[in-house]
């Protein structure tokens, strides 16, 4: 989106300006949970393939995913975890983890829930949790330019101003850590990199902040 400001006359202070900027705007990516432990496990017997976490009941809609889960100090994780931690330091299964231990598996879409003396010790349960059931952040992200341009003679022009990465300031979200052995599952770990910065775009320099640069620029 670009827009100059000017009029009629020779006025320098009131024509040459430029304002131009950029928006991005996407809902959340889909993911999986993916049980890293039990695939890792399968490697002995030759199976290289993702084993996707098994569920304990249906599965209904997602946590929302934003800034409760970023971690720390994690809040409102995006999926709940696994494991609880008491007072002595120790960890048992979760009542409300929505998938099976990892390594309760006992097949690709079944596994054993947990009991209070073992976490592979209850009832044996068949669900399907599906491929992309989940979404993460959305993500939002606006850049915004000033310019005012004066002549310089007949054939050259002077452009001075400044362009904001990020305008807003906004901090957008990275997935959710998805592997449910993980001891961070569930969390966000980073933010995502803005298309657009002074340092460029996947070079992997921390460019999700607010950048701002004063530009100057000559043409003929």
């Amino acid at each position: 989106m670009k827009t100059v400001l000017g009029g009629h006359g020779s006025n320098g202070m009131v024509n040459g300006w430029q304002i131009s900027g950029t928006v991005f705007a996407r809902t959340g990516f889909p993911y999986t949970v993916i049980d890293n432990a039990e695939g890792s496990a399968l490697n002995a017997n030759n199976f290289f393939g993702t084993i996707y976490a098994v569920p304990v009941a249906p599965l209904g809609l997602g946590a929302s995913c934003g800034a409760g889960a970023a971690y720390p100090p994690a809040l409102h994780p995006c999926q709940p975890p696994q494991l609880l931690a008491n007072l002595a330091n120790q960890v048992t299964p979760n009542p409300n983890a929505l998938f099976v231990q990892s390594g309760c598996e006992t097949g690709f879409n079944r596994g054993t829930v947990p009991t209070a003396s073992s976490p592979c010790g209850g009832s044996t349960v068949s669900f399907s949790q599906g491929r992309n059931h989940f979404r993460g952040p959305a993500y939002f992200n606006t850049d915004f330019t000033i310019m005012k341009n004066t002549k310089l003679g007949e054939n050259a022009t002077l452009g001075i101003g400044f362009q904001f990465f990020n305008f807003l300031n906004h901090p957008n979200f990275g997935f959710p850590d998805n592997y449910n052995s993980d001891q961070a599952f569930g969390r966000i770990s980073y933010l995502e990199q803005s298309p657009t910065s002074i340092v460029g775009s996947g070079i992997g320099g921390d460019a999700a902040p607010r950048m701002i640069q004063l530009k100057a620029q000559i043409q003929f």
